[in-house]
């Protein structure tokens, strides 16, 4: 896996264990719009947990992490 997405990787992991959980994804994806824009994310968020949580562990792994950092650029 490439650097840049292990560095983005650290950035929203911001417990350092080595797994994103919902409220640091939700995080990562406030930081991408406006506060004042800003509502309810949870939707978006559950909706990306059940695409790229692929083991279901309510977590996205690293490996995980990568499809999703690909498909949603503004997160590098």
């Amino acid at each position: 896996m490439s650097d840049q997405y292990e560095a983005v990787f650290a950035r929203y992991d911001t417990d350092g264990d080595g797994r994103l959980t919902v409220d640091e994804v939700t995080a990562a994806i406030a930081g991408l719009f406006p506060a004042n824009e800003v509502n309810d994310l949870s939707g978006i968020v559950q909706s990306l947990f059940t695409e790229y949580d692929t083991d279901h562990d309510g977590f996205l792994s690293m490996a995980e992490f990568v499809p999703l950092a690909k498909n949603l650029p503004e997160l590098a």
